[in-house]
């Protein structure tokens, strides 16, 4: 696993406050807590974290985020969690604010919001059988380009300008090994989506 993995590769606007109120990331951690355990999030032998899930605030464009490198935890904490409050693509700058600097993926997160305003939350995992399955089996497909880069963020628009988001909620990404991303209209959407995918795997 390259050393690159989990850098963050946007410019971070961080406002560091008291930790969010649990009840805000409550609902991501339950399903985060079953992810771990089945080892779709997690962190590698060299100690890198990977997986990631994100929600949107209720009522804003806001998204609450797992921070950066926390994969290796099995639970979660409010102060581990980010406030992703806007996103400049043509600065490619995230401003956030928390107790935790955001996922490196925030802006990939950011970015697959603004495919739909219907898309209220995302789960980004690692897995290699599910994403060399899906690879082989026509699944949605990014580029050879890097994880959390504009490059990405422009390859995931270019991808959706010709489907529905929402009638695709899944993709694989050929330039980050293991790296599936799955949204949905909410967490139980995604999470769903992501097992029913899975369930072809195993």
């Amino acid at each position: 696993m390259s050393q690159n993995e989990g850098v963050v590769k946007y410019s971070l606007d961080f406002e560091e406050t008291s930790s969010l109120p649990f009840i805000c990331v409550e609902e991501i951690e339950e399903i985060r807590v079953d992810l771990f355990a089945l080892g779709l999030i997690g962190a590698y032998k060299n100690g890198i974290g990977f997986g990631n899930i994100s929600q949107k605030e209720m009522g804003s464009s806001d998204f609450f985020i797992t921070g950066t490198q926390t994969g290796h935890l099995a639970e979660l904490e409010a102060k581990d969690y980010s406030l992703v409050e806007r996103v400049d693509f043509d600065t490619f700058t995230t401003y956030a604010s928390g107790a935790s600097k955001p996922s490196s993926e925030a802006m990939t997160h950011a970015c697959i919001y603004k495919l739909d305003e219907n898309i209220n939350a995302i789960i980004h995992v690692h897995n290699e059988k599910l994403w060399r399955y899906m690879l082989k089996n026509d699944f949605v497909s990014t580029s050879d380009v890097e994880y959390g880069s504009l490059a990405m963020t422009k390859d995931i628009q270019k991808i959706y300008c010709s489907l529905d988001a929402l009638e695709n909620k899944s993709f694989v990404m050929k330039g980050h090994f293991e790296g599936v991303f799955i949204f949905g209209k909410n967490l139980e959407e995604a999470k769903r989506e992501l097992y029913q995918v899975m369930a072809k795997v195993l």
